[in-house]
């Protein structure tokens, strides 16, 4: 009695449940203490309620294991369930339940409520069963479970079959249980199209939600929310906002379906329509936050919410800062992705390796592979985006030699390459030096099986047109049994960048005859082609095609028309069609500036130069190329110096090589060798092969021998095989009439294996192009063409014995 009385004091801190005890209401006692959320309380009262004599009945105990159980304390609710007497289906559902809500395996304890008390289950029990499954084998034996009890045709409980299949990637099951239930309702039919949508299904899971509509369910936020993530088309999502604002579920209803909505319209591009969706939410949540961050309209303004977010102290997440980072593409914002990084060293975000990953990418687009390379060392745990990210930041600064080394590094540690790693790998080649590397990415395409990937196909096609190597293109091309626009497009740019124009318009047919519905990229494309072939009547023909297929408007085609008119020669068609573009981009402007740099009319140049500042409009590198180049046509020595040295000052524009090697050939021009020369040992970058070029023809114009042997030098050590600085040199001394070096260079060349790149020419009759190189004799008419051209020769003066062992000048031209 005494021990009795101790305990009952030790609980006067909670007076109502000591005068409960006291006046022997023992029963009402353990229920308060339960409200009280105090373990150690209701242990004391449940002693005293046993010592009291009195019996845990199963209404009490349900309620004590109900509690327990949701707070995830299985010690004190098992020990209340084995305590109760004669306990039942309802207090064993209330311990499943806690054990299916905290992820642990209920069949143990089902067993023993089978088994050990002969209880039936009821649909409770099956949920909760359902709910435990940690694998596509547990949810086959709960099911067969279910169809022996007969509660497969429960929506109940089919619902949760459907969401447990649907995890576990077994979709054919989910829709056998969808089709099989007799009693379909919202829930059952919301639960399959998140089936088919975490399947990837997605024209499934829109079909379902056709048919609750043609069965008149009602629609919910939870129904809307899983049919707004199948969605690919805007139109559809429109839609679907709709019913979302007639039934009242945005805005202040749903924030759920409202921050779903906004990444559909994220999903699709449509930004705008996104951030409108955000602004319409009364209280943004994080996710909400994170999904305005990503539509930002570029890097600034992502930057810009975010730190309004931060200003705020709204908690963001490791997603709110990839988000950030990953709409940053400007090197101008370098300096504020730097303190984006010190706060993720602050936070602690860093431990999260999307983030690292992120950062990884964002200072590759700045350029700064160093710090990237720092972030990459300091990942515990890397996974496959952080080598890509890495090998990717290297392939766009065309650091080929670091994406070998770390590829290398990468397999090295038994980590196989993806489609995304041999893509960064692929597109970092650049020059005829590295055909032998994209055959072997080419081969080990073709052994890992990833050759079946069209986008990989894609990448060899381009990679093979920067090496020059068209016919491995065309090899790669016609090993795929169905063709598509796509590959054709990329077959059309890879014959352009290899310099065969030709082969460029050919592959457009190839498309035409697939594809009656072409798209910009294609008419751009093949008006490329268009413009380094100089054939106005194709181009014509293609302009045409413009109009009629709709796409006059596309700010990309109209700039590519501006350049073919420039190209060929037809200025004022150019400037026309270039004063009626609706909303001229920078791209625009840049080709019309360089069509009158290429004519040499520097005042137009100049003109639209102050136009565009008006506007305010930022000119760029090209910009400025085509100035300097008007300014090289027309021998516009101060006035080129004037802009070059503005490009950083008005503009913050680093000059690079291009701008350097103009400002070279205008000197060359106007007979300033050594003041070009000047240029070349005062620029701070280190001169490339084209700059010192500029400087040996301008030396070849000038006849400066002595400035001349320098860059041909220069010159060599950068192309050892470039055929073009032997010819140069060679035509340098044969004005001075010293022989003896002209032979000797012509001796090289042959020692060399350096063979002048033959001449080529192209033609086009009758719709057909035709290209001709030196020695050709592929034509089907090549014996008349030779004919016809043996007769001309007969007709030239035969060349003087000097002539004989020297390249031929070009003087008279």
């Amino acid at each position: 009695m005494k021990k009795f009385i101790s305990k009952v004091q030790n609980l006067h801190f909670f007076p109502s449940i000591k005068d409960l005890i006291t006046k022997n209401h023992h029963f009402q006692a353990l229920k308060t203490s339960i409200s009280l959320s105090s373990p150690f309380l209701t242990d004391q009262t449940y002693a005293l309620f046993i010592k009291s004599g009195n019996i845990l009945d199963t209404f009490l105990a349900t309620s004590l294991i109900s509690h327990f159980a949701n707070v995830g304390d299985f010690f004190r609710s098992r020990r209340f369930l084995f305590d109760t007497h004669c306990p039942d289906t309802f207090a064993f559902n209330a311990l499943l339940s806690g054990y299916a809500q905290f992820h642990r395996n209920c069949f143990e304890l089902y067993s023993i409520m089978l088994s050990d008390y002969g209880l039936l289950p009821d649909r409770y029990t099956l949920s909760s069963l359902i709910k435990s499954c940690d694998c596509l084998d547990e949810i086959r034996v709960t099911h067969v479970i279910c169809v022996k009890l007969g509660f497969n045709f429960s929506g109940f409980i089919v619902s949760g079959l459907i969401n447990k299949y649907g995890k576990f990637g077994c979709v054919k099951s989910a829709e056998k249980c969808f089709e099989e239930c007799l009693n379909l309702d919202s829930v059952v039919c919301t639960s399959m199209i998140n089936g088919f949508v975490w399947n990837f299904e997605f024209d499934k899971g829109i079909d379902v939600f056709r048919k609750m509509r043609k069965l008149g369910f009602e629609l919910n936020e939870f129904c809307l929310t899983a049919v707004v993530g199948a969605l690919n088309d805007v139109n559809k999502g429109k839609i679907i906002h709709g019913f979302a604002h007639k039934l009242g579920l945005v805005c202040d209803g749903s924030r759920h379906l409202s921050n779903v909505i906004m990444n559909m319209y994220a999903r699709c591009g449509c930004r705008f329509d996104a951030r409108k969706v955000f602004d319409e939410i009364c209280h943004p949540d994080v996710v909400s936050w994170t999904t305005r961050i990503g539509v930002a309209s570029d890097g600034g303004e992502a930057l810009e919410v975010f730190n309004f977010l931060h200003s705020s102290n709204f908690e963001a997440n490791e997603l709110t800062i990839v988000n950030v980072l990953s709409a940053v593409e400007d090197p101008k914002l370098l300096d504020v992705v730097r303190q984006v990084h010190s706060l993720c060293h602050k936070v602690g975000y860093l431990s999260a390796t999307s983030v690292s990953n992120a950062l990884i990418s964002v200072y590759g687009k700045c350029g700064v592979m160093d710090e990237a390379r720092r972030v990459f060392d300091d990942i515990a745990f890397r996974d496959s985006i952080s080598w890509n990210s890495l090998i990717g930041g290297y392939s766009e600064n065309g650091l080929l030699s670091s994406v070998l080394t770390v590829l290398s590094r990468m397999r090295g540690l038994g980590i196989q390459p993806d489609q995304y790693t041999l893509a960064s790998v692929l597109g970092a080649v650049d020059g005829t030096d590295y055909a032998v590397l994209v055959m072997q990415m080419h081969s080990y395409l073709i052994k890992s099986g990833l050759i079946s990937d069209s986008s990989m196909r894609s990448c060899l096609i381009s990679s093979y047109g920067k090496c020059d190597s068209l016919d491995c293109a065309k090899t790669v091309l016609s090993e795929v049994q169905e063709v598509n626009v796509g590959l054709l497009k990329v077959m059309a740019a890879a014959a352009i960048t290899a310099g065969s124009p030709a082969d460029a318009l050919e592959s457009f047919k190839s498309t035409m005859l697939v594809c009656s519905e072409i798209d910009g990229d294609v008419l751009s494309i093949v008006l490329k082609a268009c413009s380094v072939l100089t054939n106005l009547g194709q181009g014509k023909a293609i302009h045409s095609l413009v109009l009629k297929s709709g796409h006059g408007s596309d700010m990309f085609v109209e700039t590519a028309i501006v350049d073919f008119y420039c190209k060929c020669g037809c200025i004022a068609d150019a400037r026309k069609l270039f004063l009626n573009i609706s909303s001229r981009n920078l791209a625009a402007w840049n080709a019309m500036i360089m069509g009158f740099a290429q004519h040499g009319c520097y005042n137009e140049v100049l003109a639209l130069f102050v136009k565009m500042t008006e506007l305010r409009i930022q000119p760029d590198e090209i910009t400025y190329l085509g100035i300097l180049q008007s300014c090289c046509h027309a021998g516009l020595v101060n006035e080129a110096q004037l802009h070059l040295n503005s490009m950083y000052q008005l503009h913050g524009i680093l000059p690079c090589l291009e701008h350097y090697a103009s400002m070279v050939d205008l000197l060359g021009r106007v007979g300033l060798v050594k003041d070009a020369k000047l240029v070349i040992d005062q620029m701070p970058l280190i001169p490339d092969a084209h700059v010192w070029q500029s400087l040996l023809s301008a030396c070849n114009n000038c006849g400066n021998l002595e400035i001349g042997e320098v860059a041909a030098r220069e010159l060599l050590k950068l192309q050892p095989d470039n055929d073009s600085a032997y010819i140069l040199l060679s035509n340098l001394y044969a004005k001075t009439h010293d022989w003896d070096t002209v032979r000797k260079l012509r001796r090289e060349m042959k020692e060399k294996s350096i063979f002048k790149e033959p001449g080529s020419s192209w033609t086009e009759i009758g719709g057909s192009m035709s290209q001709f190189l030196a020695d050709d004799v592929s034509h089907p008419e090549s014996e008349k063409i030779y004919f016809y051209l043996r007769t001309l020769s007969e007709l030239m003066p035969p060349p003087s014995e000097k002539e004989e062992d020297c390249f031929p000048s070009v003087d008279c031209m």
